[in-house]
């Protein structure tokens, strides 16, 4: 009886999906254009060793916006995915990426008033994640989870940046020595 017991245990067993809980900042540092209002964010670079689901999930923010008291410092997600990748030589390589997902449309009345929430979107390989506001000019925080159905390498914007910039630099230098 032990034994069976222990074996249905063993095959009922489920494994919880890798969570990540984040923080973006949004500062003058980091701005983009949209609708003509300059727009303060923070981008994650999201790495998957080949397929990956993901559900992304804000559970608070701390928002200000010198025009509207707060009123609608609602945060927003955009995701983008690489369209393609242009490599005419060594000194002239870029990345383009289109946008592939959006939650731009306040859902205050949502689950436990969520400000944005996309689930089960599915990707491969890269997906770059841009948080941002509502309202033009808005600083502040925003708190949010990443749940995947596989691990994932998520670097924030700063770093990621670097990390291409080092990348770059090696591939220079490997290159002058041959």
């Amino acid at each position: 009886m032990k034994k069976i017991l222990l074996i249905c245990l063993m095959c009922c067993a489920t494994y919880a999906d890798y969570i990540y809980d984040l923080t973006a900042t949004l500062t003058p540092s980091s701005m983009v254009t949209i609708e003509q209002q300059p727009h303060f964010y923070q981008m994650y670079h999201l790495v998957a060793d080949g397929e990956a689901t993901v559900t992304f999930t804000n559970y608070d923010a701390d928002l200000v916006s010198p025009t509207d008291q707060g009123e609608y410092s609602d945060p927003y997600l955009y995701l983008y995915i690489l369209e393609e990748i242009n490599f005419g030589n060594i000194n002239s390589f870029s990345r383009a990426y289109v946008l592939y997902d959006e939650d731009d449309d306040s859902n205050e009345g949502v689950g436990e008033d969520l400000y944005f929430y996309l689930a089960d979107v599915t990707f491969t390989n890269e997906l770059v994640a841009m948080v941002t506001s509502y309202e033009p000019m808005t600083t502040g925080t925003v708190d949010f989870t990443i749940e995947s159905d596989t691990a994932l390498t998520v670097i924030p914007e700063p770093v990621a940046v670097g990390l291409i910039l080092v990348g770059g630099a090696t591939l220079i230098l490997a290159r002058k020595r041959q």
